[in-house]
């Protein structure tokens, strides 16, 4: 079964609205629906009905059906099929209560492996890669926020191999070799080509890693819906609707939260992008 989505509708609305740079309360005015009501649609507390749905997805400018779907639970992103070029290991890596997707890729011709994002807490993927027998040769950073790179330390120790984040990023603590990496790179493990596609907007250094057919998003664009834009919402915007969907619509996307979903899933179902793409 895939995991949960990680946005449910009140977070939907409310990265909608940091895209219009609307408050609740200028929500409720644009719908006519009570900023009582929608601080409680925020706060998962009530689900509203079918038109009210309707109503908030067109002021906030989503597709409808496809916003309905989520708040009814009625969606979530069939399962991608295994990239035969990469042999992948999803691992969720807890801060506290809240998982994070952490990944293990390995090339199946030379048995070379990296790790995708470390958690704040790295030690399941340190337990993996013995079960493995991996030592991973390379630790590929999406970007500096502590649970996507608050373990960089342990790993470090643990691996004695270089760290890689965009030259943009906050410079995360703990490698004793960080290197900068930049749009168009591209690394190698093994004999897999790893490309590094520049996706800022979630932070001002947020970057994706390519396999094949395979994308690593970190916390740019989630199943159903997209990151929380702290650096810009246009620039996150853009990164996923003419970086990340101008790939093949079988594409994997294997974001930092909730299931991993394809290029094809997001642009049908998706309610940001659903009819605009």
């Amino acid at each position: 079964m895939p995991s949960p989505l990680e946005d449910e509708l009140g977070d939907i609305l409310e990265k909608a609205r940091d895209g219009k740079n609307w408050s609740p309360k200028d929500l409720a005015a644009a719908t006519g629906i009570s900023l009582h009501a929608i601080q409680k649609m925020e706060r998962y507390e009530q689900v509203p009905a079918d038109a009210e749905i309707g109503v908030l997805a067109k002021a906030l400018d989503l597709d409808a059906a496809a916003l309905r779907a989520i708040a009814h639970e009625a969606w979530s992103p069939a399962p991608p099929q295994d990239d035969p070029a990469l042999d992948l290991i999803c691992l969720n890596v807890y801060m506290g209560l809240y998982p994070v997707k952490c990944y293990l890729i390995r090339c199946p011709e030379t048995g070379e492996s990296a790790v995708v994002d470390t958690g704040a807490s790295p030690d399941a993927i340190i337990q993996k890669a013995k079960e493995q027998k991996l030592k991973p040769a390379k630790i590929l950073l999406t970007h500096a926020h502590p649970d996507h790179a608050g373990g960089l330390d342990k790993l470090d120790r643990a691996f004695a191999c270089p760290a890689f984040i965009h030259e943009n990023e906050l410079r995360p603590r703990g490698s004793r070799d960080l290197r900068f990496v930049e749009d168009g790179d591209v690394l190698e493990v093994g004999n897999m080509k790893v490309e590094v596609v520049f996706t800022p907007g979630h932070t001002a250094g947020g970057v994706s890693y390519r396999i094949h057919d395979t994308i690593f998003s970190g916390d740019c664009i989630f199943a159903g819906s997209m990151g929380r834009a702290n650096s810009s919402w246009p620039g996150l915007y853009r990164s996923i609707t003419q970086r990340l969907f101008t790939y093949p619509d079988a594409t994997r996307l294997h974001p930092g939260h909730g299931p991993a979903t394809t290029v094809g899933e997001e642009k049908r179902h998706n309610p940001f992008f659903r009819g605009k793409v």
